[in-house]
């Protein structure tokens, strides 16, 4: 098994290699843009419904201070994804201030139409309207606004100009303005900040702003629309870049979330976010910001400075369908060839354990027969060592009573004789040959299939081991020493090496006999 996880790891660690694209972090990322873009409908339903709550309310509102305050705010909250809408809700609140003789409201308002002219293609028109503006003429209440809508009106102006005169005229302006405003918020305050920030990057410093952006972007939270100027100028930097790749991604997705989070849908971030996903692997999540992209119409206030063009993102759709498909039938032929490799592998496997489960309980039956075979050898062994002692005791016991009947005579004769040792010994060598076969009842049998067939032993009637099967016996269970034969079956030296030469004379394997005849079970 380990050899089999150790090719499914090779094979993973492969296809992990393959597609990484994204790391931890904006995989995290990811996921929560994909939770927003489920939601999306839900979000952008919740948005219109406090749209429709404010309508409502100003619908039911008398003339007055108030009902401009509410119309302005519709169009406030339109900025971010209808620039159309919020100019025609500025433009009632503007009327409507007319109309209540306020002219500080008039002004303000005026002010914010005129820094939305441009963003609606009304470049000229704005710049003369605002210039016409005297300065002294502004109330100081409504000053920090005016410079505001100037920062806004000469920044916007000089984005389409390409390097020369007149870019460089209106972004002195801009820089102008962006001083002054900032003389109306605190130091290191994050309005302060960002227009530092703004404002270096105005003057070509890009390391600075970019840092400077980076540094307060955390702290521009209430002001969505600066969070996500903020943002596009990092993402900006970062894009060409490709050791900060991690960065940019995280930067991008985290952009796309803001807008979404707050039913949001700006085409241009969507279909940069989608081509990246793409890019990166992430095919099926790129495809649904870029389809999003490509069926929502571009509305918000970024449409000037930041074009959509549709048909360069038209392609990624196709090519993405293609390349999906395409790794989907790599994703089955890697798996057909997986399972095949884990298939052949476990039926492999499955012989193997197989094979190895017979010769183990082959074993265990051989082991099992040797145990058997040991512990009944030496049971008889033990049987014919209780023999000896008893034939010892009852030599012993004979000789006493001899002496005691005083017949020594007949002792001497019989031990001169050797009747009585022989008696002994016949009686030892039939309990010997008995137990032997009882333990090796096919000994002579399998002895004689390592002997030439003409040349073969047989028992002695009454099933008795020959002397010639004694030696043959004895060498079975171990003893092969000729002089411990010659003591064991009281035959002289001579006669022992008698009997072995003829026996191995008989074999067929002479120089192997001995070795064979261990193997007897």
């Amino acid at each position: 098994m380990k050899r089999l996880f150790f090719i499914l790891a090779i094979v993973i660690s492969t296809i992990g290699t393959c597609t990484a694209g994204i790391d931890s972090s904006n995989a995290r990322l990811c996921d929560t843009l994909a939770v927003y873009l489920d939601n999306l409908d839900l979000i952008i339903e919740d948005r219109e419904n406090v749209n429709e709550q404010l309508r409502r309310r100003r619908h039911d509102m008398n003339p007055g201070t108030e009902r401009v305050a509410v119309t302005e705010e519709l169009g406030k909250r339109y900025i971010l994804n209808n620039v159309d809408s919020a100019a025609i809700y500025l433009r009632l609140a503007l009327n409507e201030a007319i109309a209540n003789a306020d002219e500080e409201d008039v002004m303000r308002l005026d002010l914010q139409l005129y820094s939305l002219m441009p963003v609606l293609g009304i470049s000229k028109e704005a710049v003369d309207a605002f210039e016409d503006i005297d300065i002294e003429e502004v109330p100081p209440t409504l000053r920090r606004n005016y410079w505001q809508a100037a920062a806004e009106i000469y920044h916007l102006v000089q984005r389409p100009y390409p390097q020369g005169a007149y870019k460089r005229k209106y972004i002195d302006k801009t820089l102008l303005a962006i001083d002054s405003l900032k003389s109306y918020y605190p130091v290191n305050s994050p309005i302060e900040q960002y227009l530092t920030a703004q404002a270096n990057l105005l003057r070509g410093e890009i390391n600075l702003a970019v840092a400077g952006f980076i540094e307060v972007l955390p702290r521009l939270k209430s002001h969505p629309e600066l969070t996500d100027i903020a943002m596009k100028s990092i993402i900006d930097y970062y894009q060409d870049k490709p050791k900060y790749h991690r960065l940019y991604m995280s930067f991008l997705i985290s952009r796309a979330i803001k807008d979404l989070r707050r039913g949001i849908i700006r085409p241009s971030s969507l279909a940069e976010v989608g081509r990246e996903l793409i890019e990166d692997g992430e095919d099926r999540l790129g495809q649904r910001c870029l389809n999003l992209a490509m069926e929502s119409p571009d509305l918000s206030y970024a449409g000037l400075y930041r074009p959509f063009d549709r048909t360069r993102y038209a392609h990624y759709i196709t090519d993405s369908t293609t390349s999906t498909r395409r790794k989907a039938l790599a994703w089955i032929l890697i798996f057909s060839v997986v399972l095949m490799l884990v298939g052949a592998y476990a039926i492999r496997q499955h012989r193997i354990s197989t094979r190895r489960s017979e010769t183990i309980k082959a074993l265990e039956d051989k082991i099992s027969q040797v145990e058997f075979e040991s512990s009944r050898t030496n049971q008889n062994l033990v049987m014919l060592v209780f023999l000896a002692l008893e034939q010892l005791k009852d030599y012993n016991l004979h000789i006493i009573r001899k002496l005691n009947a005083g017949q020594v005579k007949d002792l001497h004769s019989d031990v001169e004789s050797g009747k009585y040792i022989q008696r002994q010994t016949e009686k030892y060598f039939e309990v010997f040959d008995n137990t032997f076969l009882s333990s090796f009842p096919d000994f002579v049998t399998k002895l004689n299939e390592l002997l030439q067939p003409d040349r073969r032993l047989s028992l002695l009637p009454g099933d008795r081991l020959s002397p010639e099967l004694r030696i043959a016996a004895f060498m079975r269970l171990g003893v092969t020493d000729s002089s411990k034969l010659s003591q064991a079956l009281a035959l002289s030296l001579n006669t022992i090496y008698t009997y072995r030469n003829r026996l191995r004379g008989r074999a067929i394997d002479r120089d192997n006999l001995e070795k064979n005849l261990m193997r007897i079970s």
